[in-house]
Order: C-alpha cells, then structure tokens, then sequence
C-alpha cells in the first residue's frame, strides 16, 4: 500500500547520483470524501490543504475518489458554470528541506497527473501546476517566487510533443521536474514520451545560497474551463496521483542528454515537410551529419542512411509508406530527432 508521507528515509546511490526521498503523498491515508469544507481557502481540510472555486463554490469539486489499480487520488472536477475557476493548494513544504543531505542541491518534483476527456464544444480550458518558494502564492503583496507553472490543454493535450499528434487525453502521465539549483536550470521530463526540455531556473535572484533561500515550498493545482456561445454545460475531470519530492547531489545523466539533444534538434531545419521523395535536412550553425535513422512512431527501426560529414543533406523517403516518421540525425554536436511525415 502507497504511504502518505515519507521524511528523511533513507539514500539511495544509481550510477553516482544519490538519491534522498525527502517526501510522498499518494492520498492512500485520506479520507474518501471532500478534500475540504472550506472553498474560499481560508481554512485547510485533509492534510493540509486548501480548496477555492471562483464561481459555484461547492465542496464536491474536490474529492478523494477510489481508483481501480491505484488506490485513493485527488479529483477536481468541475463544470456546469462558465469560466469556473478550481484552485487546490499545499503550503510550508519547504520544512522537509532541512533534512536532506549536504550537497543534495538538485530537487526532484514528480507527480501523475490524469488529463481527462477532451473538452466538448468550442470552449477551453487548462489544468495546471505551479510550484513556488515560501510565502503565500495567492497573494497579491510580495508574491514567493514562482519556481514552474506548467500547463495542459484541455483542448490539445499533449500534441504538441506527441510525434504522432495524439492529445492523449483520459490518460494517467508522469511528470518529473529537475530543479538544478546550483546551475539555475530546471529540467522538464515526460517519460511517457521520454522527452525532456530544460529552461533557465532563478536567472534573476542574486542570493548565493538559492535552496535555502527559494526552496520548494507551495503546490498549487488550477481548473480553468469556459465553453462556446452555443455549447451545453461542459465538465473538466483531473486527477493527481504520487506526489514526490527527492533531493540530488546531481541531475541525472540521462536527463542531461535528452535536454542536450531536445536543444540540438531545434536547429535543424526539413523541407519540404510533409515530403514526397527528398526532404532536405540544414541547420544555421554548419553542423555536419554523419548518418540519418529512421524510426515508425512504434519505435521500429526502418533504415539508416550514411554521409560524409555534410552540413546541408538530402534525405531519400521515397521507399517510405505515407505516414508519420522520426529522424535521428547523428551530427559532430550531438543527436537531433526531428519528425517527418511522408505523404
């Protein structure tokens, strides 16, 4: 059975990186029921958390629900008032920071979030997390500092990262946050598409001590929907699921190299794209490719094709069926994956 909460319980050691869980939450301890009995956010309810709905105000937006193979998760689900607004939040995680480890200064933040059906109609809506140091993040004087605010499209979904464009919606993901603090990055990871972006973390703050300064230390989870002129009464169903927090002597290697190559792959350039016969592969930055592996989006590998360290190529598909493609570039910086569709 999941635990609720884990302090200071051990150090795990994987390929150099030390790994020290410093708190869990996975609702398995929770009541089933209402999360809270206060929607203006005034006083907490189970655990410690808080509830707010802008609109209808009403308990049930947010519950402990059973679910088959995963045990008791979090639900917020709304609907039936246009724009309504959920708002559910954790403060004073930043009290678990003192017990990790001298020189754990990179904090892993994961959780499973489930994305929910697809918004009906001409309506949107989003469902998002944002993680912030200490200090009240809702208020409007002297706001903490804003640590990541991460965004689902309740219309898009993943279709963005996906290669083959699916929103993957009434699906449970995982999603991982680096927070590198000694080199203010924060890393991005989606195993599910086994993706990884990274971004500059803190770039402004001038304290010498970054951890101790701007820890982790407030989850808040936010609900927006609002439908079309024409639509019926429209509902948003998300579920959160194995909230953790783990501190690091070190990024991983792994997720180093992944950003590395998501960042590499933005300097490529293919055209035409969707292509026929030649796609045409160039980058800005005279980077020469030595060979180009193509993948189907089942990960299959179909071919590989070899080049004598050229920076602007040109591709031969046209053995390829019509459909969705993946292309690793193995280049003198690095690999790029880049998506083509053959027509």
């Amino acid at each position: 059975m999941k635990k609720y909460l884990l302090v200071f319980i051990t150090a795990l050691s994987f390929n150099g990186i030390y790994s020290q869980v410093l708190y869990t939450e996975s609702f398995d301890n929770h009541s089933v029921g209402n999360l809270g009995t206060d929607v203006t956010g005034k006083i907490p309810g189970q655990w410690g958390w808080y509830t707010s709905s802008f609109y209808t105000q009403a308990n049930s937006f947010f519950t402990i629900v059973n679910e088959i193979g995963r045990g008791k998760v979090l639900d917020l689900t709304t609907g039936f008032t246009d724009g309504e607004m959920l708002q559910a939040w954790k403060t004073n995680l930043h009290t678990f920071m003192a017990n990790r480890a001298a020189g754990n200064d990179v904090i892993m933040f994961e959780y499973d979030f489930y994305t929910g059906p697809l918004l009906p109609g001409n309506g949107g809506g989003y469902a998002s997390i944002r993680l912030y140091s200490i200090g009240d993040p809702n208020s409007t004087i002297n706001q903490p500092e804003q640590l990541i605010n991460l965004n689902f499209d309740k219309k898009r979904g993943f279709s963005d990262v996906d290669p083959n464009q699916n929103p993957h919606f009434n699906t449970w993901v995982k999603f991982v946050f680096y927070f590198d603090y000694p080199n203010k990055k924060v890393y991005i990871h989606l195993p599910f598409f086994n993706i990884v972006t990274s971004h500059d973390f803190l770039k402004h703050i001038t304290s010498t001590n970054l951890i101790q300064d701007y820890p982790l230390s407030n989850i808040v989870l936010d609900v927006i929907v609002s439908k079309g002129a024409n639509d019926p009464q429209i509902y948003s169903r998300n579920r959160y699921d194995n909230i953790k927090i783990t501190a690091l002597n070190a990024v991983p290697p792994n997720i180093v190299t992944l950003s590395n190559n998501e960042q590499l792959s933005t300097k490529f350039n293919l055209y035409p794209n969707p292509a026929n016969n030649i796609v045409n592969i160039t980058n800005s930055e005279k980077m020469v490719v030595q060979r180009v592996t193509i993948y189907d989006i089942s990960g299959k590998q179909l071919n590989t094709q070899s080049f004598n360290n050229e920076a602007e190529i040109q591709l031969n598909v046209e053995n390829l069926a019509s459909g969705t493609y993946m292309l690793h570039l193995q280049s003198n910086k690095g690999l790029a994956v880049k998506k083509l569709v053959k027509k």
